[in-house]
């Protein structure tokens, strides 16, 4: 009889299953269809970013952090999709305390096929809230070159303008948000794309926008570098 599941991923369900079966659901929908298609329309138009941001043209490889990272998709997606410079580390942000040790384990195939492939991107969970990273961070905001977050719509305004605030000019932003007002969750929804950029057309130079239609709701990206 052909086998129809891959026997690793059977095996990493079951041990996330075991270990922490109140986040398999959580899991799953992390790795949704959707979740797919954003985050590689995301990495799409971030390669086509035409403009001068920090580090562009010098001989030097980019710590990217990725800011409300969940378990931590767009990482990995970006280890094999990322094409404007090559990749040093990915630092991922979270501030729920579980998702760096599900992620772990959700992963640790794909950490293991890396290495044996020669893909050295080192990505690191970290457990901290985004207001609190410079006060306890060895490592500033302001030293990494790319700062992405998916989740604008999780964030309140001032969380995420205080943060751009800290990073240094011509530090790469790519936000993500959208109009899906339906989840509790989702307290800073935009309701257009043009409402989107209008937030961030202070704060940065350059910038691209676009929007992706999800049917249920509009999905909004802003690529731009801090002014």
């Amino acid at each position: 009889m052909v086998n129809m599941f891959d026997r690793d991923t059977l095996d990493t369900i079951r041990k996330i299953l075991e270990n922490y079966p109140d986040r398999i659901i959580d899991v799953l929908n992390s790795l949704n269809e959707n979740q797919f298609k954003s985050k590689e329309w995301l990495i799409e138009k971030l390669n086509e970013y035409p403009h001068h941001f920090r580090y562009k043209t010098i001989d030097k490889k980019l710590d990217i952090c990725l800011l409300a990272s969940w378990y931590g998709l767009l990482a990995y997606m970006l280890v094999d999709k990322f094409k404007l410079k090559q990749i040093n580390n990915i630092d991922c942000f979270d501030f729920d305390p579980k998702a760096k040790h599900v992620a772990k384990k959700l992963w640790k195939k794909i950490d293991n096929d890396n290495i044996k492939n020669s893909k050295l991107t080192y990505i690191k969970f970290i457990e901290q809230d985004i207001k609190d990273i410079e006060k306890t961070q060895n490592k500033k905001l302001k030293e990494y070159p790319v700062i992405i977050c998916t989740s604008c719509e999780h964030l309140e305004q001032k969380v995420i303008y205080d943060t751009i605030n800290k990073l240094d000019q011509h530090t790469l932003v790519v936000l993500q948000s959208n109009n899906y007002k339906e989840i509790n969750e989702h307290i800073n929804c935009s309701d257009s794309l043009e409402d989107f950029a209008n937030l961030y057309v202070s704060k940065l130079k350059n910038m691209k926008i676009y929007e992706k239609d999800f049917i249920k709701y509009k999905r909004f990206l802003i690529i731009g570098t801090k002014i």
